[in-house]
């Protein structure tokens, strides 16, 4: 499968979001609240509105699935799955981890993902079987074989908190240490990269994960359900890894 053309139009959309996203950092936005009480600002939208302009003007039979506009369903193969601006939060309060997310996936899974991050120069590219890039460089998960003094990522939105606070109560006593940066793609960069050995996700949506996960699996990480089976993209909770401490984040869950 040839998806030259695909690439270069996903990372063009990407660096135009990147530039409006710039714009409007550090300025007064206008905010709403959505029914999950997460935040969407006016660079959330207009990032939208121009990368799903780009990839329309280059493929206007596909499909396109975006966290801000829903599904466009072409009956097509092909699915562009987008998140304009993943860390909205952050993004609203001048902390620098935030970024774009598009993936292309072919027959619900994802064939190609990129991720852009326009306060801290970093862009990460993964196509199926051809591995993961950062900043041109290719990537890999960390080679830590245990926990014990490993760093551990850990989604808390809104969402389910009880379940979340049962989970890190299990680590209480354990040496692990366990963070949240507030953007689900950087979560999965730090996997990705071999920062962090694994991210524990109990709360979130295709746009957000789309492009990570292909990023982490390229990098010789690995992608689960709950259960340690085949995670698929309509699902909600996943565990994310190196792949060396997969087994005993899994123990964690039960």
């Amino acid at each position: 499968m040839n998806l030259s053309k695909e690439k270069k139009v996903m990372l063009l959309a990407a660096k135009q979001a990147a530039k409006i996203m710039l714009k409007h950092y550090g300025k007064k936005e206008a905010i709403k609240i959505k029914p999950n009480k997460s935040l969407v600002a006016t660079a959330d939208l207009e990032a939208n509105k121009t990368i799903i302009k780009t990839i329309r003007r280059h493929f206007p039979k596909h499909s396109i699935l975006s966290e801000e506009t829903g599904f466009e369903d072409n009956k097509s193969d092909y699915k562009w799955v987008i998140d304009p601006i993943d860390g909205t939060h952050n993004f609203l309060h001048q902390i620098p981890i935030f970024g774009t997310s598009i993936a292309l996936e072919y027959k619900n899974e994802s064939v190609l993902g990129a991720i852009n991050f326009p306060v801290l120069c970093i862009t990460a590219v993964a196509e199926k079987g051809k591995g993961s890039f950062m900043n041109g460089k290719r990537i890999k998960v960390s080679n830590k074989k245990t926990l014990d003094h490993s760093f551990v990522l850990f989604e808390f939105s809104y969402a389910n908190r009880m379940e979340k606070v049962g989970f890190l109560k299990k680590l209480v006593h354990k040496t692990i240490d366990v963070r949240n940066f507030g953007s689900a793609i950087y979560n999965l960069l730090m996997v990705a990269c071999g920062k962090c050995e694994g991210y524990v996700v109990l709360t979130t949506n295709e746009w957000d994960i789309a492009a990570g996960f292909l990023i982490v699996e390229e990098a010789k990480g690995k992608v689960t359900d709950l259960k340690g089976g085949k995670w698929k993209p309509e699902q909600h909770q996943f565990i994310i890894s190196n792949n060396k401490v997969h087994k005993e984040l899994l123990r964690y869950l039960k």
